[in-house]
């Protein structure tokens, strides 16, 4: 009996930091969730559905060029902060490598939004939204997600994300009146963005002694090529999600882009415990290399995220009237169909990023990653040549393509003898 106590104990304090990060995250997520079911409803109705949409529009079309900025940083840089954090001297090459690269990407991304603008016809008349949109791409300057996780202090995410994001809903419900104060939401993002990377930057360099120094080109071109793949496959990923809104926006309009909105936000919203998994397990994965603890979180997830999809559609209807009203009903099959893809999803990030990536099959994760992004653009051209662009079709494009990823996911696990 004091044998298993002892062995009690040990388990506990083994898995200590775990448990703590996966408190914090999910407390953080669970505060991120109060902010789209208080802000939405007011947003939707004080904005309406059109001008709503020109909003989201403008979001999806500048989420191309923060995917471009966060460079898959949130991975790997994570990782090497995880395998470095006692070392101080490395941890400072490692921050001051990846927020040069970051603010270089940050330039680079004002240039291809002058491109952007000029390209989608869609955006005459409303360059002023997409230029305060770029809020986007400073918040992935400025807040460094990947340095926390890789230390597993969850806690200062949290507590900087419920300040920032409180800051947020105060300013929408003080600032926005009528549907003339629609270019007011992206700058509101952007102070809340503003002050969570200040306080952030603040800890890291007076708190923990982390020294920002320029780094020698060959240094910068390491860390940069060490995180291609991650952003191929960050790129790939949100392809469908950016690529679909602005389909939408530009061949049925802002109307049908809100319904659609409205449908990923339930969608992503049961997400979440999927992706406090994903943060929560990343760095001792990363360390530890252990198939059996993945395979165990992976039922976990995936039943969980079974039982969600259920709940998700039983519920959706009158999710709907809450939050959007009758207007928004039309958004309720696409909610069925995208919810198909959460136990999907969960079996992906557990093949790609839980064992291909901290296992080094970066390679063979990009291209798996690339692939399936070429399969929904063909799929795409081929529903826009034979039948033309709908909600419904677009949402079966994206469950399609996110069954085909983690089938190939899993084909080359298996391949490689990862998962037997």
């Amino acid at each position: 009996m004091k044998q298993y106590i002892t062995n009690l104990k040990g388990n506990a304090t083994k898995h200590k930091s775990l448990i703590q990060n996966f408190s914090f995250l999910s407390a953080l997520f669970a505060f991120n969730i109060l902010i789209p079911l208080i802000s939405y409803p007011y947003l939707i109705r004080i904005l309406g559905k059109e001008i709503y949409g020109l909003v989201v529009f403008s979001q999806s079309a500048i989420n191309y060029l923060a995917i471009l900025v966060s460079f898959g940083f949130n991975i790997s840089a994570t990782k090497e902060i995880s395998i470095h954090r006692n070392n101080k001297q490395k941890l400072s090459e490692i921050v001051s490598s990846v927020l040069l690269i970051k603010c270089y990407l940050f330039l680079l991304s004002w240039a291809l939004l002058a491109l952007l603008i000029f390209l989608i016809p869609q955006t005459r008349g409303h360059e002023t939204i997409f230029m305060l949109s770029m809020t986007a791409c400073l918040n992935e300057v400025l807040f460094p997600v990947w340095y926390f996780q890789g230390i597993e202090q969850m806690k200062y995410l949290t507590y900087i994300t419920v300040i920032s994001r409180s800051i947020f809903l105060l300013l929408i419900f003080l600032i926005i009146h009528a549907p003339q104060d629609y270019l007011y939401v992206p700058i509101i993002y952007g102070i809340g963005y503003l002050i969570a990377g200040v306080i952030a930057l603040f800890i890291i360099f007076f708190k923990h002694g982390i020294r920002f120094s320029f780094q020698p080109i060959r240094t910068l071109r390491y860390y940069f090529k060490d995180s291609i793949p991650i952003f191929i496959s960050n790129l790939s990923t949100n392809l469908y999600s950016s690529t679909n809104k602005v389909i939408i926006g530009t061949y049925m309009g802002m109307g049908e882009v809100a319904y659609y909105d409205l449908a990923e936000k339930l969608t992503s919203l049961m997400k979440i415990p999927q992706a406090i998994f994903n943060q929560s397990i990343l760095p001792k994965i990363s360390k530890d290399k252990n198939i059996h603890f993945v395979k165990q979180m992976f039922k976990i997830s995936l039943a969980l995220n079974i039982f969600l999809l259920i709940i998700l559609v039983i519920f959706s209807k009158v999710v709907i009237l809450l939050l959007g009203g009758e207007d928004m009903l039309p958004a309720q099959l696409v909610i069925s169909i995208l919810a198909l893809t959460l136990p999907i999803i969960a079996m992906s990030n557990t093949f790609g990023i839980q064992i291909l990536l901290p296992f080094g099959y970066n390679k063979v994760f990009s291209k798996i990653i690339v692939a399936a992004a070429l399969v929904y653009l063909l799929q795409l051209i081929l529903i826009w040549i034979c039948f033309g662009f709908s909600i419904i079709n677009i949402s079966l494009v994206t469950l399609s393509t996110e069954i085909i990823t983690a089938g190939y996911l899993y084909y080359f696990c298996k391949k490689n003898k990862l998962w037997v």
